[in-house]
């Protein structure tokens, strides 16, 4: 388990296993920079990391973000034993604080018989993403949001009792959400702390760290809306920068713990003790 050290605060980093993807899904850059900047592929296929973060603070364990679960692929769905591995029992997480509702995010929310992984969480979510996957649609949806919403309805339903939404830059947990939507219309970054102690958790803000935080231009064909997504992004790495806030990132070359920094005109990322 890796840490960054926050003032008083460690978050601290785990993994569910690296998700496989390719780099088809890079809109907007020629295919041969994309492999170049990530290190080559194999035949356009490459794996990008599933992050978990973990906050213990007074008599609370919270988890940003529950992986993928067992449903997705094979790599997947590590989180559960890796926090038994850390001496952390998942009926002792008190709060499960989602960052969007996608599968690599939110399957891990159930286990493989459909029940709840973390039976003692209450699950922080902002409300437009919420209303979004489980309100009814105002229009109606592509196929694969259709599945999406679905799948959403399966994971959450086991905590529909103790869902809390919240609005943006409401406080809980010490922690605050930004909105950072296009990736979905909730998508949401939390600031953990405050001023310059402080760190951003984000989901999807960058799906392919290597490209997407020096190129921040560069779209992933998973964002539902690319053009907002790309101000989203433009907009956190700008504040992210400007604050120094440690960063935590879902798909950052694990254990996506670090700080996004400005050099050569480009943005950075500076893995956290580099």
């Amino acid at each position: 388990m890796s840490n960054l050290r926050i003032g008083d605060l460690t978050v601290k980093s785990l993994t569910d296993g690296p998700l496989a993807t390719s780099v088809e899904q890079v809109i907007g850059m020629e295919r041969a920079q994309a492999e170049q900047l990530l290190g080559g592929t194999q035949a356009g296929s490459l794996f990008i990391p599933v992050n978990v973060f973990l906050i213990e603070r007074a008599d609370k364990t919270i988890l940003i973000d529950a992986g993928a679960g067992t449903t997705m692929q094979p790599t997947l769905g590590k989180l559960p034993e890796n926090l038994r591995a850390a001496g952390i029992d998942p009926s002792s997480i008190t709060h499960v604080v989602v960052t969007h509702i996608h599968r690599d995010h939110t399957n891990g929310l159930i286990d493989p018989e459909g029940r709840p992984q973390y039976p003692n969480a209450e699950i922080v979510v902002h409300e437009k993403e919420l209303d979004f996957w489980l309100g009814p649609a105002a229009r109606p949806q592509s196929e694969k949001v259709e599945r999406n919403r679905a799948q959403a309805r399966i994971n959450l339903t086991p905590y529909l009792d103790r869902v809390r939404t919240v609005r943006d830059g409401e406080d809980i947990l010490g922690m605050t959400p930004i909105l950072a939507p296009g990736h979905t219309p909730g998508h949401t970054c939390w600031r953990i702390g405050s001023g310059r102690e402080a760190a951003l958790a984000w989901g999807d803000l960058v799906h392919f760290s290597a490209i997407q935080i020096s190129h921040p231009d560069v779209a992933v064909a998973y964002d539902l809306d690319k053009d907002v997504a790309r101000a989203s992004r433009l907009r956190i790495l700008d504040m992210a920068a400007t604050e120094h806030w440690g960063i935590a990132g879902a798909h950052v070359g694990a254990p996506g713990l670090g700080y996004v920094v400005r050099r050569g005109g480009r943005y950075a990322f500076e893995p956290a003790g580099a």
